[in-house]
Parts: C-alpha cells; sequence; structure tokens
C-alpha cells in the first residue's frame, strides 16, 4: 500500500523536474481581424543565416503557438493559412542565456483574392505516424467509398478480420474497438455485426494504437482501434447524404444523411443511416475423432448459411457555448437491428476404416432484433488561452437481445433409412446497462509540455436468462438441466497520470494508469457464483528522438490486459452445427500483457518499427471433444502463456502529382506454452506475413481511381492454423456538381480469391475446414454535399503535413 502513495509522488517529482530545463521559448497568438483565435495555422521558424526550415508547429485551438528549446541565435518566423496573406516576423533573438520572445497577438488579415468564400484546398494525408497512434484518414481512399466499417478495416495496416468477423492487429486478438473514444463492451459477435451495419462513409478517421497512452483504458491487449465519426465544422446549414447499391452473391443497400446547423451559440448534428445485406456461406468441415494415433469416427459436413442484416442507426448531438471558454455537449444515439440466419447442414459420419455409419440433417433458423440506445452529456471548460482546461463526462447506455434458435435434427443410418427427428427451440433474453463518467483536467508546463490526469469509473450489469426447449407432442418442454439464468456486475474505477514534453529533440510521453475490478456473477438455477476483485497498475512510456531532418527513433513500452467478453462468462451451452456447440466459462481470468517496440522513420515517408508482446493467460476459444466422443464444445480458455513479435515496414509517399502509394508490410509470429485438458499447447508457432496496399491515382482534377491489394499468408493461433488468402480490389470516383457530389464504382475482390482453410489440432481431435467468402462485389454509390457555411475550425492539415510531422504533431 505504501508503494501506491509512493508512486505518484515520484511521478510528479519527475515531472517538475522535466518541466525546469529549458526555457528558451519563441511565443505568441495567431488572430483574425475580428481579434477571434485562429486555430491550425502554420508557424515556420528559420534559422539564420542559412535560412532553412528549422521547425514547425500548429496552432491550437486558442491560437496559441510556442517553440522551446531553441538554441542560441537569430530566427525567422512565417506564419500562413489559405485564404490569409502571409506574415514574417524577422529579428527574433534567442541570447546564450535564458530567454523568452513573446511577439503577442499577431493578426492575419484575409486575402485580397479570397475575400468572400474561403476556399479550403488542403487535405491530410491517408496515413499519419504520430508519436502513440497511428492515424488513417479513411476519407482519402475511395475504394472505402459503399462500404462497410468492419469491411474498412480490413484495409488498414497491420489489421486482420476473420470469416467470422474477429480482429486482430499484428496477428494478436485482443483488440479494443471503440467509437469516438468510449467503449462499447460490445461481444466480438455483437461488434461485428454493429459495424457490418455501419457505412463506411459515416467514418471520419481510425487511430490505432499498438501501445495506447495512460488516458485510454488498459482493456484490449492487441491494442486498441479508435473509430471517430464526422462531425461537421461549418456555420450555417450544412449536411450530405449518400446512396449505395452493391451487388455480388446477393444484393446490398445502404443510405446515410448527415445533417449540421452551427451558429456562434450553438451547433447541432444528426447522424442517420439504413443499411440492408444479404450473405451467403459455405462451408465444409471434417471432424477425426482420434483414439490416441488412431482414427476412431469421422465426420464430414457441408454447411451453407443464409444472412440477412437490417440496420437503423441515427446520432445526434448538440454543443452549447455557454461562453467562449466553456461548451455543453449533449448526445445521443440509437442502433435498431435485424439479424436472420439460416443455417443447413448434412453431415456423414464413418467409422475407423471411414466406412459409413449414418447420416444427419441439421437446420437452425437464428433470429435476433438487437437494440441498444446511448445517452450522454459533457461539460468542457478552459480556464485560460494557454491550454489548462477540464472536462467532465457522463453516459449511460442500454443494450436488449431477444434472440431466439430454432433448430431440427433428423438422424439416418447407413442406409439412409430415418431413425428420429429432434426439435429443439433455444429462447434467450440478454440485456446490458452500463453507466460511466469520467473527468480530466490538462495542465500545460512551461517549455511545450503538458500534464493530464483523469478519472473514470463505470458500471455494467447483465441479465442472461437461456430458456431450453425440448419440443414434445407439438409443445415446447423446458429442459432446466440446459437452460440457464445469471446475473453478472463489473464495477471498473481507474485514475490516470500522463506527462508530455518536448526537449529540443527528444519528446518524451510517460503515463501511469490505476484500475480496479471488481466483478460478481450469480447463476440462479444452480445458485453458484463467480467473484474477482483486482487492482493493477498499467505503465506507459513514449520516446520520440530526432536524429536530424531525415532520422527519427520511437521507443513505445506498456503494460495492458484483456477481459472476457461477458457472453464468454455464461456457461450456456448453444448448438452451432450437428456435433459442434458453444459453452462459456465462467473462471475466466483476464489476460495480462507486457508491450514493447522499438521504430525508425525516414522523412517521415518510410517506417520500420519492432514490437514484442508478453502474455499471461492469454485468451483463446478451444475446441474439446467432449466425453460421448461424438460432440465438440467450443470454450473459452486462459491459455497460460503466450508470446509474439513482429516487424512493420510502411512506406507512404506521394510519388508524382498523379500517383500516391500507402504500403505496409507485417512479419509476425505467436508462440504459446500451456495446457488445456491434459493437452499441450506448447508450439513455436510460424512467421506469418500481412501485406496491405492502397495506390491512388488522380486523372485529372475530376477524375480518380484506386487499386487495393491484401495478402495474408498462413498464420497460427495456438492449435489453430488458417491459410493463406489475397483480395484485390478496385475504384473510380468521378466528381460532379462543382465537386459537391460524386460517383464512386467499386470493385472488390475482383479475383474471387478470398476463401480460406482452417486446421485445428487439440487432444484426440482433429478438425479440417474449408470456407467458401462470397465477397466479390460491384457497389456504386453517389454523394452529394449541400449548404455554403464556411469552415470556422480547420479539421484537416492544408500542404504542410510533413512539417507538422516533424515538429511532433
Amino acid at each position: 500500500m505504501k508503494l501506491l502513495f509512493r508512486l505518484p509522488l515520484l511521478f510528479l517529482v519527475i515531472i517538475y523536474a522535466a518541466a525546469s530545463y529549458g526555457q528558451d521559448i519563441i511565443k505568441g497568438r495567431i488572430t483574425d481581424e475580428k481579434k477571434q483565435p485562429i486555430p491550425s495555422v502554420i508557424i515556420r521558424l528559420k534559422k539564420l543565416p542559412d535560412t532553412l526550415l528549422f521547425k514547425a508547429v500548429a496552432t491550437d485551438t486558442s491560437g496559441n503557438f510556442a517553440f522551446n528549446m531553441l538554441p542560441a541565435g537569430e530566427y525567422t518566423l512565417e506564419a500562413d493559412l489559405i485564404g490569409y496573406k502571409p506574415l514574417i516576423k524577422n529579428g527574433l533573438v534567442i541570447g546564450s542565456a535564458y530567454s523568452v520572445i513573446d511577439i503577442g497577438l499577431v493578426t492575419l488579415t484575409i486575402s485580397s483574392k479570397m475575400l468572400g468564400e474561403v476556399a479550403i484546398k488542403g487535405s491530410a494525408p491517408m496515413i499519419e505516424k504520430l508519436i502513440d497512434k497511428t492515424v488513417v484518414n479513411v476519407d482519402q481512399n475511395i475504394a472505402n467509398t459503399g462500404t462497410n466499417v468492419l469491411e474498412l478495416l480490413k484495409k488498414l495496416p497491420g489489421v486482420q478480420v476473420t470469416p467470422d468477423g474477429q480482429v486482430t492487429l499484428n496477428g494478436k486478438s485482443g483488440v479494443n474497438v471503440t467509437i469516438d473514444s468510449k467503449t462499447t463492451y460490445l461481444s466480438a459477435d455483437d461488434l461485428a455485426n454493429l459495424l457490418t451495419n455501419t457505412p463506411s462513409s459515416d467514418i471520419k478517421k481510425i487511430e490505432i494504437m499498438t501501445n495506447p497512452s495512460a488516458k485510454y483504458d488498459a482493456e484490449g491487449t492487441g491494442g486498441i482501434i479508435n473509430i471517430i465519426r464526422k462531425k461537421n465544422s461549418k456555420s450555417g446549414l450544412n449536411g450530405s447524404f449518400t446512396e449505395s447499391f452493391g451487388q455480388g452473391h446477393f444484393s446490398r443497400y445502404n443510405s446515410s444523411l448527415v445533417l449540421n446547423y452551427k451558429t456562434d451559440k450553438y451547433n447541432l448534428y444528426l447522424n442517420n443511416s439504413y443499411g440492408y445485406s444479404k450473405g451467403f456461406s459455405v462451408s465444409h468441415v471434417t471432424s477425426d475423432i482420434m483414439n490416441g494415433n488412431a482414427l476412431s469416427i469421422e465426420q464430414v459436413s457441408t454447411n451453407t448459411g443464409i444472412t440477412i442484416n437490417k440496420a437503423y442507426n441515427s446520432s445526434a448531438g448538440l454543443d452549447i457555448y455557454l461562453s467562449k471558454k466553456t461548451t455543453l455537449t449533449l448526445t445521443g444515439s440509437l442502433s435498431d437491428r435485424g439479424y436472420n440466419n439460416n443455417l443447413t447442414s448434412v453431415m456423414t459420419v464413418a467409422d475407423s476404416n471411414r466406412n459409413k455409419t449414418g447420416s444427419e440433417n441439421f437446420s437452425a433458423l437464428n433470429a435476433d432484433k438487437p437494440f441498444n440506445f446511448t445517452t450522454g452529456v459533457g461539460l468542457l471548460h478552459k480556464l485560460d488561452t494557454a491550454g489548462r482546461q477540464w472536462s467532465a463526462d457522463v453516459d449511460y447506455s442500454d443494450y436488449r437481445y431477444r434472440p431466439g434458435q430454432y433448430n431440427t435434427t433428423i438422424n439416418y443410418d447407413a442406409s439412409g433409412n430415418f431413425l428420429s427427428l429432434d426439435n429443439v427451440f433455444i429462447d434467450e433474453l440478454r440485456t446490458l446497462h452500463i453507466f460511466g463518467a469520467r473527468a480530466d483536467y490538462v495542465q500545460p508546463l512551461p517549455g511545450n509540455g503538458k500534464i493530464e490526469a483523469g478519472l473514470k469509473s463505470s458500471y455494467v450489469k447483465t441479465n442472461n436468462n437461456s430458456a431450453y426447449y425440448n419440443q414434445s407432442g407439438g409443445q415446447n418442454v423446458i429442459d432446466p438441466a440446459l437452460s440457464d439464468y445469471n446475473i453478472n456486475s463489473e464495477n471498473i474505477n481507474a485514475a490516470y497520470i500522463n506527462f508530455n514534453r518536448q526537449y529540443q529533440k527528444l519528446a518524451v510521453q510517460a503515463g501511469l494508469r490505476a484500475e480496479q475490478s471488481v466483478m460478481k456473477g450469480q447463476q440462479l438455477f444452480t445458485s453458484a457464483s463467480v467473484d474477482q476483485n483486482y487492482f493493477k497498475l498499467f505503465p506507459t512510456v513514449f520516446l520520440n528522438y530526432k536524429l536530424n531532418d531525415q532520422n527519427t527513433l520511437n521507443f513505445q513500452f506498456g503494460r495492458r490486459l484483456d477481459r472476457p467478453d461477458y457472453h464468454e462468462l455464461v456457461p450456456f451451452r448453444r448448438p452451432l452445427s450437428p456435433t459442434i456447440y458453444f459453452e462459456g466459462n465462467p473462471n475466466l481470468k483476464p489476460d495480462m500483457n507486457w508491450h514493447s517496440e522499438l521504430g525508425w522513420s525516414w522523412q517521415h515517408i518510410f517506417f520500420i518499427t519492432a514490437a514484442y508482446d508478453i502474455d499471461h493467460n492469454y485468451l483463446r476459444t478451444l475446441y474439446y471433444l467432449d466425453s460421448n466422443k461424438t460432440t465438440i464444445t467450443r470454450m473459452p480458455t486462459n491459455v497460460q502463456g503466450a508470446r509474439s513479435w513482429n516487424v512493420d515496414i510502411s512506406y507512404n509517399k506521394e510519388l508524382a502529382k498523379w500517383f500516391t502509394t500507402n504500403s505496409t508490410v507485417t512479419i509476425y509470429q505467436n508462440l504459446f506454452n500451456g495446457s488445456a485438458a491434459g493437452f499441450s499447447l506448447d508450439d513455436p508457432g510460424f512467421a506469418s506475413v500481412d501485406f496491405v496496399t492502397n495506390n491512388s491515382f488522380r486523372c485529372s482534377n475530376k477524375l480518380s481511381l484506386e487499386a487495393d491489394f491484401e495478402y495474408e499468408s498462413k498464420r497460427q493461433f495456438v492449435g489453430t492454423v488458417f491459410s493463406a488468402y489475397y483480395t484485390l480490389s478496385f475504384a473510380l470516383k468521378q466528381k460532379l456538381f462543382h465537386d459537391q457530389g460524386s460517383i464512386t464504382i467499386n470493385a472488390d475482390n475482383v479475383l474471387y480469391s478470398e476463401n480460406r482453410s482452417a486446421t485445428d489440432h487439440y487432444f484426440n481431435l482433429n478438425q479440417y475446414g474449408y470456407s467458401h467468402i462470397y465477397s466479390r462485389a460491384v457497389i456504386a454509390t453517389f454523394s452529394y454535399r449541400f449548404g455554403s457555411g464556411k469552415l470556422t475550425k480547420t479539421q484537416t492539415k492544408s500542404g504542410s503535413a510533413e512539417e507538422q510531422q516533424r515538429a511532433g504533431n
């Protein structure tokens, strides 16, 4: 306990010492002719006598900028922003002793050539590398138009998505997918369904964090993928609508409408979307049940599935500007979805000599209408113009599921004679109630540094009522032995402190997060209970060292954890096929992870990163042969130990005015050690390769083309090995109506090459499967933007992104 109190004290001493070092500063504030601050103005500092660029920064939301740790000498300062006259300040001298030059308020005047409507032409690069994250500006890739968010994730560097929608990052599972920096609290399956029904046109950018800083939740051993939705920033009434239609094996449709009305008193925004998709899947599975090294039973099945998804998503928000320094934000969102999956399976059963002994026809109709809503209120108050501020947020979320599963099983003997018929109905009711509150504070430090600190608390209550019915005499008769009703609660309390500072060539970010987790679970049918209570510390360190104008080194280190999904803790046994079941495990423990990585960049266009991870109680769903030697259960399990390494090589460059490429190669390997049900899981694994490239071709000011290619080699997770696959996609975009409208044609998976196989080897069980992925489709999308409002805050970097990256922004 003494250590717990000493750590924050030691941390503050380090921060104070760092803040007291180096104070040679040139600073100021940029405003317009009405004395209103102008954000995102590029400020360049040139050192005499050679007048080469020494450093560049962008003004913050209050118009402030500062250059710190400057060596002695004479400097020239330049400020420019599209639509304004450039400004130059000469004769800025830093002496050998302590110096602070405050040039005060600097006014930019509108260029006479740009009076009236200001045209903002700048755009952010598709991929930006920051000290603690990679930012992908998805709007810059026209091949994303008309797709859903789950399909979009597959195209991101280092991200893999399995056929059932599970997301991994650099070959690691346990990825925490957040939306607007908020945890979704959804299971992997529910999250996949939500992302499948969310159009990519709703998304502004995606942040990829392999080692998130202390201000983010510690959840997610594989890192965090933060999906940021669009929010208009123009004054007056503005909006856009998008319509897309696609045809593959079946058809798909998406429609979205975004509206925004902003004045100097408030900002009201609304985002609505509707989507419909129909999917088709075919898989072939062979299960060899072994007796040691000898075959005992062989089961061969062909499974066909048709899935229909319908979704209406709506979100709204209201920013009320109580004063120039205080903003009150009200938000709300809802999602009303329909899900229908019809699975049919034909299975042949054979003996040890592979002689047919019987067959089984299985059909399952799964239907659900998930509904969820979230509401929240936030308050932001800026204490001064230097960046000191505090914020507080409170929100509530409610998720409701009512899945029903109708199963029919018909058994035949070896000659095809009817043996038996079984009808089963599984009725489930699942609800999640989530309360969350957080408070954050930002304190600027002398010398272009800052301290961030905050508190967060969340409380989640889940109810799972699963009733298993056998049909007898035309009536559904409940089977209490196969039913389950449990109530779980989880309370997480967290506190963090994060320090960020620039020291001439070295940028430092360090933080410490503390989280206490209290979980209680109770099964009402059996009166069994499971309680967990643990306290953990999560340190993070980021170092960015500029060797010279061409080369930069980056080091990251941190600790994370991965908690089981709520449905993985429910010990209910659900049939997935004639012989395969899923059952939760209430005794799961959190996966604890240590992550480290070292990176090098050249001219901010070529990057090499090497990372290493160590996991304890690694979470993975494994296959278990049941005691009847016939059926198989998939159960989430803690693997005692896991290690992994990966090397990323990325090249992002505008090679010509008409050609830009963004390409990433990821090489990774997963290693495991432990045992389950007496079966050794020790395996050194093997190296795998993931290659993603996006290539943009600008044919004219109106017409552009894109070509995306993805290759994923053979890869392994514990006892499961997936085969290689690759996809090739093209897109064409034509701007219309004075660039306010556009039509885009996408051709996805044109080579129909995403099919893949998988093998599983566990105790007395070998499985071999092959899945046909029917993702080839042609999608046509029309988009139109309307409104004549002017930008009140620049949201993209304009023509000088490289200078901002060099500044560490």
